[in-house]
Parts: structure tokens; C-alpha cells; sequence
């Protein structure tokens, strides 16, 4: 396992259904028992400018619960910081 993950992700709503894809970066913080980053999507997808309960998922990975809120759009990209449930999955 390590502190932190870097990467694409699948962001899926709480019924299963995919909302849309990014990347991630996302660090373990301890302090709080949980992991904390921000994910990069595309401006106008499903998540962008919102803030939701969803499931991430890396590819060929694990899978965990997080909060998205929305930080900013920049371009075509929109971001989101992320606070995960639990402990940190990677």
C-alpha cells in the first residue's frame, strides 16, 4: 500500500452508473483516519460544478466512497477537492 495515488479514476453515482472519468491525486492523511485530493474531469460532465456522494474507482483497482466539491474550472477541465470515507484504499 502506499500514501498517495496519482492517476484515472471512474467517478459512479450511488446506483452504480457511471458519471464520468478523470484523474485523481489523492493522499492518505492519517491525522484524520481518512484521504483527502482533488480530481480533474472535464468541464460540463455530471459532476463538474456539483458537489455529490460518489464512488471512485481506478481501473483494474479498488473502489472507495468520496465527497466531491466543487474547486474551480480552468479551460475545458473542471476540479473537485476530494474527502474520502475511511481509510485510504491505495
Amino acid at each position: 500500500m502506499s500514501d498517495s495515488y496519482e492517476g484515472p479514476i471512474r467517478i459512479k453515482g450511488g446506483d452504480g452508473i457511471l458519471l464520468t472519468t478523470g484523474q485523481a491525486l489523492l493522499k492518505a492523511d492519517p491525522e484524520h483516519g481518512n484521504w483527502t485530493g482533488i480530481v480533474q474531469t472535464l468541464r460540463g460532465t455530471a459532476v463538474a460544478g456539483k458537489a455529490l456522494i460518489v464512488e471512485l474507482e481506478v481501473p483494474n483497482g479498488w473502489t472507495a466512497r468520496a465527497q466531491l466539491t466543487p474547486r474551480g474550472e480552468t479551460g475545458d477541465r473542471a476540479q473537485s477537492n476530494v474527502t474520502g470515507f475511511g481509510a485510504a484504499p491505495f
